[in-house]
């Protein structure tokens, strides 16, 4: 028991170090800056994820990827209009403190996260109708099957004339699902991820229409190149940003 309690210490330890020694050679220079919290160097942390269609590029400071700082750099300056009751699935830990600071209040749901602070499922939302005026939904409808539903809810608890900031990984103009894909492996094989079931065309707009959002596309393309690269806004499978509004009268 000592000796596994032992190796346990010193891998953290390692891992611990590890980290360090990256961050201090990635920072060294200054032609690379995240844009959440500040950090510079020359080079982003590259991490290869099996079956994706690039390398990630990992603020070695924060732990933010493309979408989070693609959408912060976008978002930053007009977010707080809409903050006055946000609510925030499945949270992440770069982009949380930014959306408490500027929430009056602020509430994080998962469905079995440590991290969040209520656990709820995002098809069956136990909250009030028309209560956030704010909603930040980053990659969570791709691992849904009744996206519909998820979509439906959505809709319901944000008020009207609220922001709905949605995100999901794009593979092209249409979507691909089947929902006879049912094994981790062959999800894996088909959408790139074992607890994934669907690819995402840009016709998940038509998708948020449908339950009623008026939808807004943000694309990478609307950025200067410099700041892209700058940055490291852009990932292959994330370069839109579904920015959704509720009508005042439905």
């Amino acid at each position: 028991m000592m000796k596994v309690m032992l190796m346990k210490l010193m891998r953290k330890i390692y891992n611990r170090v590890l980290r360090g020694a990256r961050l201090f050679y990635l920072s060294l220079g200054s032609s690379r800056e995240c844009p959440i919290c500040l950090w510079t160097g020359h080079s982003f942390y590259r991490k290869t994820y099996p079956n994706k269609p690039g390398d990630t590029h990992i603020c070695p400071f924060c732990g933010s990827s493309e979408r989070h700082r693609f959408a912060y750099f976008m978002l930053k300056d007009t977010l707080d209009n809409h903050a006055e009751k946000t609510l925030h699935f499945a949270p992440e830990k770069c982009i949380e403190p930014w959306l408490r600071s500027i929430s009056k209040e602020y509430l994080s749901v998962d469905l079995s996260s440590a991290n969040a602070m209520e656990h709820m499922d995002i098809t069956d939302l136990l909250l009030k109708d028309s209560e956030f005026s704010l909603l930040w939904c980053s990659h969570v409808l791709e691992h849904i099957e009744n996206d519909h539903k998820a979509m439906t809810e959505l809709y319901r608890v944000l008020r009207p004339s609220g922001l709905a900031v949605i995100m999901v990984p794009v593979y092209g103009d249409t979507t691909y699902e089947d929902p006879e894909i049912k094994s981790p492996k062959e999800r894996l094989k088909h959408f790139k991820q074992e607890d994934h079931v669907r690819l995402y065309g840009r016709d998940i707009k038509n998708r948020l229409i449908n339950v009623g959002f008026r939808v807004e596309v943000i694309q990478t393309s609307d950025v200067l190149t410099e700041k892209v690269e700058k940055h490291a806004l852009e990932y292959p499978s994330t370069k839109d940003i579904f920015l959704c509004t509720k009508p005042l009268t439905s």
